[in-house]
């Protein structure tokens, strides 16, 4: 370090941080080579298996599940995380509490990876240390233990445009290697058999009109068929590649016109840009795409029920969806009821719309089959409730645990009821993220797709814009950094010494 003595009678001699920088972003380079170098290894010198057969049945195959991403992780995984972050990381702030939520994130690409290696323990543990960390972030951010976080693109606002194209035809050039998964085939089945008035619980194998055979398929909420009454009535038979791809594009690129549409009311083009760019950077939403999954189905509904959080009645027919697709998400409808505007209207709403979406499934099938096919396939049959969770490998723990944390989940979600209302969105979002977090870490069945149901509400959450004016670097440190350069080089040449 360099002292600067040419200074006024009076002033004290300033010492340039400039080493100590480079110093520390020379570290935080070295940690994110590490990271990136550690997935190449594992991606390198750990061979993709053949797949296996979780507790309870079922089975999980790389090549299905993941495609390329998971057969050759090392071409497509490895350098998707790079970007991943390097795309999201601060350099001007590298100590930033926010880049452990990113490494959370990131812990799920060896996650991914390790499902695909047949090793699906280590796999499932480090997701639920990934999982537990974004949890207690955004329930520390609703409650205010924590400042909101501000996570920023790497590159500036103005490129942002750019970048999203980019991303974009990349998303669109993955589908050439998209499959159908049973979760879609199952969803555009049961649309399909709702158009001919046939019931949707109660079969344990459904046909198709081209002969093939889905197990338990119907073991969703109703509305995850109705959502797919359109694409099959325009494209027979199901479960067909277009009833089922069509769905998710949707699906999809609703989830983005939310965010964009969030992002403008919030920080205008800039920030809608951050969070669109966020979304299409992460590619576990993508994966869903390419596996033709109804994921996508929770974020879109989701993302809309923050954008129309002060319309009582929109917010209650999204929550009656939302709820009657995958059943977790009711515990968002719950939350919702702490809004004040409005509640009495939200929650009528809510009710009938939850009623009519139920009437058609509840006369046909009766209440006890629609129990029996969803909650009881879902908590008892499959697997005594945990076939491939961390409480597979729990299992006299987990029959206290769950409930009790299924307990404290109910109660975080009454908590908006007796306390101060909530008004910042991205409050709402976050509370929302933590719910449906927690909820997956209850699950006894978890899968790296169902990342897509929360993944959007953290970004709402944790994503910042960067101004298209900002300078290279406007940290408290790097201006430091830029006046201790100029009073070196005044000191050197005799030029006037910037203050």
């Amino acid at each position: 370090m360099r002292y600067v003595t040419d200074r006024p009678p009076g002033h004290t001699p300033r010492i340039s941080r400039w080493p100590d920088r480079a110093g520390e972003l020379a570290i935080v380079g070295l940690l994110v080579c590490v990271f990136i170098a550690g997935l190449g290894m594992l991606a390198a010198f750990v061979p993709v298996g053949h797949g296996f057969v979780p507790k309870g049945g079922g089975w999980f195959i790389p090549a299905v599940a993941g495609g390329a991403f998971t057969l050759h992780p090392l071409f497509v995984a490895v350098p998707w995380a790079a970007c991943f972050v390097l795309g999201l990381l601060d350099w001007r702030r590298p100590w930033r509490v926010e880049h452990l939520d990113l490494l959370a994130l990131a812990g799920f690409f060896p996650v991914a990876m390790l499902l695909s290696d047949d090793l699906p323990q280590p796999g499932l543990w480090l997701a639920a240390v990934c999982l537990g960390w974004l949890f207690s972030r955004m329930l520390g951010a609703a409650f205010g233990k924590w400042p909101m976080p501000q996570l920023r693109p790497s590159i500036s606002s103005r490129r942002l445009g750019w970048a999203i194209v980019i991303l974009l035809l990349v998303r669109v050039g993955t589908l050439a290697g998209s499959n159908i998964l049973d979760v879609g085939q199952a969803s555009s089945l049961g649309a399909w058999r709702l158009l001919h008035g046939l019931h949707l619980y109660g079969a344990v194998f459904w046909q198709g009109p081209s002969g093939l055979w889905i197990y338990h398929p119907g073991s969703y909420g109703p509305f995850a068929y109705y959502a797919y009454i359109p694409f099959v009535a325009l494209f027979p038979p199901a479960p067909a590649l277009l009833a089922t791809l069509l769905p998710a594009l949707c699906f999809d690129a609703l989830t983005l016109a939310g965010l964009h549409t969030l992002g403008r009311r919030l920080g205008g083009r800039p920030l809608a840009h951050a969070f669109v760019f966020a979304y299409l950077l992460y590619p576990f939403p993508d994966l869903s795409l390419m596996a033709q999954t109804n994921d996508a189905l929770i974020a879109a509904l989701c993302v809309w029920t923050i954008v129309a959080a002060e319309r009582p009645v929109a917010r209650g027919l999204l929550m009656a969806a939302v709820a009657l697709t995958k059943f977790l998400p009711a515990l968002l409808a719950v939350q919702f009821l702490g809004v004040r505007r409005g509640r009495t209207r939200y929650a009528l709403t809510l009710a009938a719309s939850l009623a009519a979406i139920l009437t058609w499934p509840l006369i046909t099938s009766g209440p006890a089959q629609f129990l029996d096919s969803t909650f009881g396939y879902q908590l008892i049959q499959r697997g005594d409730g945990v076939q491939f969770s961390i409480w597979t490998y729990l299992p006299h723990e987990a029959i206290a645990a769950r409930a009790v944390l299924a307990a404290a989940l109910v109660l975080l979600a009454l908590s908006p009821l007796v306390r101060p209302p909530v008004r910042d969105t991205r409050e709402h979002a976050a509370l929302a993220a933590a719910l449906l977090i927690g909820a997956q870490l209850l699950l006894g069945y978890w899968f790296y797709s169902y990342l897509t149901w929360f993944y959007p509400l953290l970004v709402i959450a944790i994503i910042q814009a960067r101004s298209d004016r900002e300078a290279p670097d406007t940290s408290a440190h790097g201006a430091d950094r830029y006046r201790d350069v100029a009073v070196v080089i005044g000191a050197g040449s005799g030029l006037p010494h910037a203050r």
